[in-house]
């Protein structure tokens, strides 16, 4: 009897070792030596070797360690956990980089005045605030959305643990600038080891790890072959994007001189790990650098890989026989958990709350376009963690000029209270029917006390009382819109507002689904109850559109809007004007209309109707078609008096990080000529 029960402890001691050796390593094979694959950094140039490991499976190679930089060490883990090479292949065609690439959150689980935000600036960095130190991170992004994804696509190993234990061993590798040593992963946070790896200085944030400041690999090791030597690799299979060192002649431009910077600096140990690579695969990559992470960039590299390491084929089917295998042998390759396959929540789920410490908030948008050039807009606030007081300030620089500072109480959840001033000044040519008829040059005053109702994730309700100072410096009259010697006298108001703004769509620039509706209306005055001895005059305006995606591709958009004056001696800066292709650009009561390249006065009582057409091309190409039509008129009983105004245009934009890169092509009958105009960047 105690013999069996020696001989069953011994049995189930022999399976629990053989099992272990399994989980250790899903390819591991008593008896033979060990594979690695090593692979490189290089940023967006590292998606060549997704199509180096679609050859090495292809080729029917177990591979026993996996070590790697940067972009590297993101393939090379998400590799050793599951993702193969097919499951890499739609993983990285299916991602959003230029989302990725920031901290911006979700844009559809943000509050309005975030989501307007997100549609303003293109560059937004937080700075903590602690202990009367101002802490930013020593990098433009954070990698939020990085971390967030490569936690969910690591599912399954979030905990720390020795990178041994993976179903295939991993290690990458990091900078520590402190002393600029190198720092090789071995366990910890899978997730956190990967995003450290690619720290680029200036661009991500270091990481923190005791005494030590991480950045990317690549600046001691970037192609880390002898940490996999370490490993036991007895044959290392290397995929490297390196690029070779360009010449004088082709050092003509800055992005050549700074790759050819990075290059020269990720060379440590380079030479070095190329020869103790048995099979080096040199992926060309020419005409791409480390942030061409576009559609076509990704298929041409990851094909350009598959490429290169064909050219290798008959040495991988060499080492596979030396290795004892048969060619027809195909080891059992992992395939990702059901649970890292999972969509990434990308929303921040404490936007609205008070953050730990006091925090502030940059925010930076720049605009070039064919009318004002180039201006820059900087926004800043400062929130704090004690009370519920926001303090912002936003300055823009450009033709038109604006500074505004204000401060923001949020009593309740829903409820803001804000108290500000606005400096305006603005130097407008103003048009009639195409022709430059005037400029006018004014500053403008404007102190506020808002009250919002409501402030819930798609809706605001705004209560506001303004006092307005329009101080006019100067005005040229080139036309007789106005007859001659016309003198415009400095004047003011008091007014009071109710708006409503609902927004449920999908994104801000080419929304594919959901509405937006706005509705304002405002009572003016000279003296907090009239204007010139009688009743003040009124504005009401309102704007409704709606998208209808027809296919995943082609989304139709109709828009109906228009702006009504009532009383009498209305003023002529609160007069309707019109042009362009934004609300307010150029004056605060500014209404677009296509084909209509500038402002250009028009009646008091003016209503419009456009439908857009917007046809999408690969991920970020789209051509827009708008065909717009409008009547106005003297009085809201003669709006149907005059023959419609038209417009169309035609347009092709480009998303980038930037905002929208793009021109256009219209024409309108209230102008009738031809106006064109190219854009990068977002509206302000």
């Amino acid at each position: 009897m105690k013999i069996d029960r020696f001989v069953y402890r011994v049995g189930l001691l022999v399976l629990l070792v053989a099992y272990c050796s399994i989980t250790e390593n899903i390819y591991a094979d008593n008896g033979r030596k060990k594979v690695a694959v090593v692979l490189s950094g290089g940023g967006a140039k590292g998606m060549a070797h997704i199509g180096v490991l679609k050859v090495i499976q292809k080729a029917g190679i177990p591979v026993d360690i996996v070590t790697g930089t940067s972009m590297g060490s993101i393939i090379g883990g998400l590799y050793s956990v599951g993702w193969n090479a097919n499951e890499l292949d739609s993983l990285v065609r299916g991602q959003d980089w230029m989302f990725l690439l920031s901290d911006r959150d979700d844009y559809y689980s943000q509050n309005l005045l975030n989501r307007e935000k997100q549609n303003t600036y293109f560059i937004s960095k937080t700075l903590t605030a602690k202990k009367k130190n101002i802490s930013g991170g020593g990098g433009f992004i954070q990698g939020v959305n990085l971390s967030k994804l490569f936690t969910r696509l690591t599912a399954g190993y979030t905990d720390s643990l020795n990178f041994n234990k993976l179903p295939i061993p991993f290690a990458c590798v990091a900078t520590d600038i402190v002393d600029n040593t190198e720092y090789d992963f071995h366990s910890g946070v899978l997730a956190d080891a990967m995003r450290t790896s690619m720290s680029i200085p200036y661009a991500f944030t270091p990481i923190r790890k005791n005494a030590m400041m991480l950045v990317d690999g690549g600046l001691r090791n970037n192609y880390p072959a002898d940490v996999a030597k370490s490993m036991g690799a007895d044959y290392i299979i290397g995929s490297t994007v390196q690029s070779k060192p360009k010449t004088a002649d082709e050092l003509t431009t800055g992005a050549a001189v700074l790759t050819q910077v990075i290059d020269i600096n990720c060379k440590n140990k380079y030479d070095d790990n190329i020869a103790i690579t048995d099979i080096p695969i040199r992926v060309n990559t020419s005409g791409y650098g480390p942030a061409s992470f576009s559609d076509v960039a990704i298929d041409s590299l990851i094909q350009r890989g598959e490429q290169a390491a064909m050219a290798h084929w008959d040495e991988l089917m060499a080492l596979k026989r030396k290795l004892g295998y048969s060619d027809d042998y195909m080891p059992k390759y992992l395939h990702a958990s059901d649970e890292a396959k999972v969509p990434v929540d990308f929303a921040n789920k404490t936007v609205d709350s008070r953050p730990p410490h006091d925090v502030i908030q940059g925010n930076l948008g720049v605009r070039f376009d064919t009318e004002e050039i180039v201006a820059l807009q900087i926004n800043g606030v400062y929130k704090s963690s004690l009370k519920p007081l926001d303090i912002e300030a936003t300055l823009r620089l450009g033709q038109r000029i604006m500074a505004n500072a204000q401060a923001i109480l949020t009593p309740k959840k829903n409820i803001k209270i804000g108290f500000g001033y606005t400096f305006h000044y603005d130097d407008i040519d103003v048009y009639d029917h195409g022709n430059n008829d005037y400029n006018i040059k004014f500053n403008h005053h404007q102190v506020g006390l808002n009250i919002m109702g409501v402030n819930m994730k798609n809706l605001i309700l705004d209560l506001s009382a303004r006092f307005d100072y329009y101080n006019y410096s100067n005005m040229l009259v080139s036309g007789e819109a106005f007859g001659n010697n016309v003198m415009l006298r400095d004047d003011h108001f008091f007014s009071y507002h109710t708006k409503l703004h609902y927004d449920s769509e999908n994104a801000g620039v080419f929304p594919t689904r959901g509405a937006k509706f706005n509705a304002e209306y405002a009572y003016y005055t000279d003296n907090f109850t009239q204007y010139k001895n009688h009743i003040g005059f009124s504005e009401l305006n309102a704007m409704w559109r709606i998208s209808f995606a027809l296919n995943s591709r082609f989304t139709l958009q109709p828009m109906a809007y228009g702006r009504l004056l009532f009383g009498r001696e209305t003023p002529y800066i609160r007069q309707n004007v019109i042009g362009g292709e934004w609300f307010g650009h150029y004056f605060e009561q500014q209404l677009p209309f296509v084909g209509v390249g500038n402002v250009e006065l028009t009646d008091p009582h003016f209503i419009a109707m456009q439908l857009k057409a917007q046809q999408r091309l690969g991920t970020n190409n789209y051509i827009l078609f708008h065909i717009a039509a409008a009547q106005h008129g003297d009085k809201l009983r003669n709006i149907l008096d005059k023959g419609p105004m038209l417009g169309y245009q035609l347009g092709y934009y480009y998303k980038t990080i930037f905002g929208p890169l793009g021109a256009s092509l219209g024409y309108s009958n209230k102008t009738d000529c031809i106006h064109f105009y190219i854009n990068l960047g977002f509206e302000f």
